[in-house]
C-alpha cells in the first residue's frame, strides 16, 4: 500500500463500498417483496464500529488478499447472526474435510483456523470470497495475482527517489591530463559526487570535462514509465481508465453524473454482489440483502425533482414518496407542527383563524 496509484484505488473502492447503506428485503410465498427495518448485522455489525469502518476494512481485506472474514459474535433468538468479529484475512486458514482430516467437523465441511480459534464451521463465519477457481475455498486478491506490476511500480517509485536524492546525472568526469593516476582519478570523482549531492558549485580546471550519459527523465522514460504503470493499476483494481491519471484523454467529455454509474457498474459491482450474496446466507430464506445505491448515485437537486415531478404525473409515485426520497416528512405531518409564524413571543403572535 506504500504505492500511491495502489493506495488510491484500493482506498476508493473500499470507501465507496462502506459508505453504501445496507437494506433487507423479505418475500414471502404469495405476496409482494416488503423492506424490513434494517438488521443490527447490516447497520452496525461489529459495535463499536461504525458500520463505514467494518465494511471498508473488509473491502481492503477482499481486494488485497481476495477474502473478507468475519467471526459470528451474536445472534438473536432465533440463532441468526446478529453480530460479527471482523479478522484480517492474513490471520485465516480454510481447508475442506476429508475423510483423512482429523477433525470434528464432518467430511466435507469447510473448517476454518482463526488465531486461536480452531475448527470453526462455515456456520460460525462469514466469508467474503473474491475470485477463485472452481471449488475453491478461498479467493484471490491483487497482492496474489499482480505481485509483479507492484514490484515494478516500487522499483520506480525508488529509481525517481534516487534521482531526486542525490542529483548527481550519471555522465563521463574525463581528464586530458596523460600523467593523472588512478588514485587522483577516485579522488577527482568523489569530490564531483560530493559537490553534485550538496547541490554546490563544482570547478573544474581546464583539463577535466564532464559529458553527461543521461539526464532528463522525460530522456530516461522515467515519467512515461510511471505513468504506463498507473494504466496497468487501473486494470489491476478494475477502475474506468483515466481514474488514477495514467490517462486522461479518454474522459475528457465525460460527465460526474456518467463517471459514477460507470464505477458502480465495472469496478464495484462485482464487490457489492460478493457481500450481499453473502450476507443474504445469514438471514432465514426468503430475505436478501441489498446495497442501497441511491446515495452513490443521487443526481443533482434539479434532476431529481425533474423525476419527482414526472413519477407524480405518471401516477406511480405520490408526493410522500417523494418527500421520503427528499428524506422530508409526510405532508399529513405537516398540519402538527407548531407554525414558524405563531412560534413568536406572546405579544408577537397573530390569533388563529377561528380563535375568540
Amino acid at each position: 500500500m506504500t504505492i500511491p496509484g495502489a493506495w488510491r484505488a484500493s482506498v476508493l473502492l473500499s470507501d465507496l463500498l462502506g459508505q453504501v447503506p445496507w437494506d433487507a428485503y423479505r418475500q414471502l410465498t404469495g405476496r409482494p417483496e416488503e423492506k424490513m427495518s434494517r438488521p443490527p448485522l447490516l447497520e452496525q455489525p461489529a459495535p463499536p464500529d461504525t458500520r463505514m469502518t467494518t465494511f471498508s476494512s473488509w473491502a481492503l481485506d477482499l481486494i488485497w488478499h481476495g477474502n473478507a472474514i468475519g467471526v459470528i459474535a451474536a445472534r438473536n433468538f432465533s440463532g441468526w447472526p446478529t453480530a460479527v468479529y471482523p479478522v484480517p484475512a492474513q490471520m485465516c486458514s480454510v481447508r475442506r474435510v476429508t475423510p483423512y482430516t482429523d477433525s470434528p467437523l464432518p467430511v466435507g465441511a469447510l473448517e476454518y483456523t482463526i488465531g486461536a480459534l480452531k475448527a470453526l464451521g462455515s456456520g460460525d463465519v462469514i466469508h467474503i470470497k473474491g475470485p477463485c477457481e472452481p471449488g475453491a475455498v478461498r479467493g484471490m486478491g491483487v497482492l496474489e495475482t499482480h505481485l509483479n506490476t507492484f514490484s515494478l511500480a516500487q522499483e520506480q517509485s525508488k529509481q525517481a527517489r534516487s534521482v531526486s536524492n542525490h542529483g548527481v546525472p550519471t555522465g563521463v568526469l574525463k581528464s586530458s591530463n596523460p600523467d593523472l593516476t588512478d588514485t587522483e582519478a577516485q579522488d577527482m570523482k568523489a569530490q564531483w559526487l560530493a559537490n553534485q549531492s550538496s547541490r554546490s558549485i563544482a570547478v573544474l580546471n581546464a583539463a577535466t570535462d564532464f559529458t553527461p550519459l543521461s539526464w532528463n527523465p522525460e530522456e530516461l522514460q522515467l515519467v512515461e514509465a510511471r505513468k504506463m504503470t498507473l494504466t496497468e493499476l487501473e486494470l489491476v483494481f478494475g477502475l474506468p481508465v483515466g481514474w488514477l491519471g495514467g490517462q486522461t484523454s479518454s474522459r475528457t467529455y465525460a460527465n460526474i453524473e456518467q463517471d459514477a454509474v460507470n464505477l458502480i457498474k465495472f469496478s464495484l459491482a462485482g464487490h457489492l454482489a460478493r457481500f450481499e450474496q453473502t450476507l443474504s446466507l445469514a438471514f432465514p430464506r426468503g430475505t436478501q440483502a441489498r446495497a442501497n445505491l441511491d446515495a452513490v448515485l443521487r443526481s443533482d437537486t434539479l434532476t431529481r425533482y425533474q423525476a419527482h415531478k414526472i413519477g407524480i404525473e405518471a401516477g406511480f409515485l405520490t408526493k410522500d414518496e417523494a418527500r421520503e426520497y427528499e428524506h422530508r416528512p409526510p405532508l399529513a405531518e405537516k398540519s402538527e407542527q407548531p407554525d414558524a409564524y405563531q412560534s413568536g413571543p406572546p405579544d408577537m403572535q397573530q390569533p388563529a383563524i377561528g380563535a375568540p
